[in-house]
């Protein structure tokens, strides 16, 4: 491939690259446009130019997956490039007019979200004619008039209009995330142009100072859990007959999750000692392998703290048909994250907006949501912390920490009762399960499981 940009140009742009690398400053290159573009080919002249190992190049036309998945999967580390040949606006403005609005305010805050957490988005859109295509077709590498044939661009990517594409871009051009317009011309310049661009839009990240948002925080709620009937139980003989009706109803409803568009997401929190393994226990007792996974959440590894924090749980969400299942979540930053000193002041207040925007990307591509908190009294955690401590084959899930968490029990509660006042929404709703007794609690979740699939999936 012939490398259309100058030897001075490309010089320049590879040693900006690596200012913003040694500074650790990840970077996300989106471009998008009107169909029939030759996209991949303008495209692949930019990447020609970066150090192979510090980019990466992503196509949503040829991924399925829910596109806040992808995304996040696929947005750069500190230091990196990620280069979208059409990215989320290909995504989620693909299902049509009636959802605008909401796809819209999604894709703001997607790119919010990227900038509050150190990644800059550079967004740059081809725009071309039908007289503009006659005029310079020739002078591409290919009929840029049958690039979508010649490179089998996903049924899920639809072309944009010129007036809906004119719309989205007054729409979407935030102080987070702006956009360069290109205008189609030969090849040669087209693609000069978006190397101007792009030196200027390096050097402005480089210069400028970044400044995240820090959000109001909401110290104090009326305690979400008031109402909670810790005196709720359930006689051994009922609750196995229960047991035993609803996970056989919940493995029949997994076959239809199975055939349908929606997946299913199931996150634990709750109390040291609460019974949340218990209750994961008889969900899975239910379910099929095949078409589930249950994912622990410990502190973050070296590869998920290069990422912003939403990563490591995005890259677990189930595809269609799929059930996931996390043993504590994304919620960590709203709880142990902000108490222990492993989050910035400034990241915790954003983190139930940011939660929010997430479980809503989540929902918005049919994805149900379901956040259980166990709760149990101080009175009952102890009693069970006593119990395992004197039990040699339980005694291993008590530690230290279980205690030093104890001791901090009026903070902790000030942090819950916030979240789920603040994360409580119809699309991904908290269920407050009175876990005293155990039995009562598995039955309760098993219930409302099986209670909003039916619902769902009718």
């Amino acid at each position: 491939m012939d490398l259309l940009i100058s030897s001075d140009k490309a010089n320049t742009l590879t040693q900006l690259e690596h200012e913003l690398s040694a500074r650790g400053i990840g970077t996300v290159i989106l471009f998008e446009g009107t169909d029939s573009m030759a996209m991949p080919h303008i495209v692949n002249q930019i990447v020609a130019v970066f150090e192979p190992r510090n980019i990466k190049y992503h196509s949503i036309s040829t991924t399925d997956m829910p596109w806040i998945k992808y995304c996040l999967l696929n947005i750069a580390t500190k230091g990196t490039i990620s280069i979208f040949d059409r990215g989320w606006y290909s995504g989620i403005m693909s299902e049509g007019e009636g959802n605008m609005a909401n796809n819209i305010n999604l894709a703001n805050f997607f790119e919010r979200y990227l900038y509050n957490n150190g990644i800059r988005v550079i967004k740059i859109y081809l725009d071309c004619s039908e007289s503009d295509m006659k005029k310079y077709n020739k002078t591409y590498p290919v009929d840029i008039g049958n690039e979508k044939m010649v490179f089998g661009y996903s049924k899920k990517v639809k072309p944009f209009s010129k007036s809906k594409m004119n719309n989205l871009i007054d729409m979407t051009n935030t102080q987070y995330a702006n956009w360069d317009i290109v205008k189609l011309k030969e090849y040669k310049e087209t693609v000069r142009d978006i190397a101007d661009i792009l030196e200027r839009r390096f050097s402005e990240i480089l210069k400028l100072p970044w400044e995240p948002e820090k959000f109001d925080i909401l110290d104090i709620f009326p305690n979400p859990r008031d109402n909670v009937d810790f005196s709720k139980k359930i006689s051994k003989k009922d609750y196995e007959k229960k047991l035993s009706k609803l996970q056989n109803k919940l493995s029949e409803l997994q076959i239809e999750l199975a055939e349908s568009d929606k997946a299913l997401v199931l996150a634990f929190e709750g109390w040291d000692a609460a019974g949340k393994g218990g209750c994961i226990k008889r969900v899975t007792q239910a379910l099929n392998p095949r078409g589930y996974k249950t994912f622990p959440t410990p502190a973050p590894t070296a590869e998920e703290k290069a990422h912003t924090h939403l990563w490591r749980f995005a890259k677990n969400m189930p595809d269609p048909g799929k059930i996931a299942i996390f043993d504590r979540s994304w919620y960590g930053r709203m709880m142990v994250e902000p108490i222990e000193g492993f989050c910035t002041e400034a990241e915790y207040s954003r983190a139930a907006a940011e939660i929010n925007f997430f479980e809503s990307a989540l929902y918005n591509d049919h994805v149900i949501i379901l956040k259980f908190w166990i709760d149990i009294t101080p009175e009952e955690q102890l009693e069970r912390f006593n119990s395992r401590a004197n039990d040699p084959l339980r005694s291993w899930k008590l530690t230290d920490e279980d205690w030093r968490n104890r001791e901090k029990w009026d903070v902790y509660e000030k942090y819950i009762n916030s979240m789920m006042k603040q994360t409580n929404t119809s699309y991904a709703p908290w269920i407050d399960v009175p876990g005293v007794d155990k039995r009562y609690a598995r039955i309760k979740v098993l219930e409302t499981i099986i209670e909003t699939l039916e619902e769902y999936l009718e």
